[in-house]
């Protein structure tokens, strides 16, 4: 459990880059996450195009509040750009890796007793 809880605590910010790859979580967590609906502002006329959203340096002006990012690369640095899709795109199969996460801490935790 002990595993769990240092994975789960790096994920949310303790990590050399102080940075939460949860987006939303915090003070410090990534601005330019890779999703369309983030990058691109609501009233935008885009179409099919919209490449100009894509590689503004700008923060995202929609926070995809709840995304996990793609993560760091193995030596714990993240570049935070719209055009680096490994690291800061937002998946379900990166999700899902952070609700396996969390839901094992819940029932290996004392705190849960039951669910019904």
């Amino acid at each position: 459990m002990l595993s769990s809880c240092i994975q789960a605590n790096y994920i949310l910010g303790d990590n050399p880059m102080k940075l939460s790859y949860l987006v939303g979580y915090g003070s410090n967590y990534p601005q330019q996450v890779h999703h369309r609906g983030a990058s691109i502002p609501a009233d935008a006329k885009t179409g099919c195009k919209g490449f100009q959203y894509l590689h503004s340096p700008n923060p995202n002006p929609n926070v995809a509040m709840g995304a996990l990012v793609g993560g760091p690369f193995q030596n714990d640095t993240f570049v935070d750009s719209r055009d680096n899709a490994v690291q800061t795109e937002s998946s379900t199969y990166n999700s899902g890796t952070l609700v396996g996460l969390l839901s094992g801490l819940v029932t290996t935790s004392s705190v849960a007793q039951s669910f019904t």
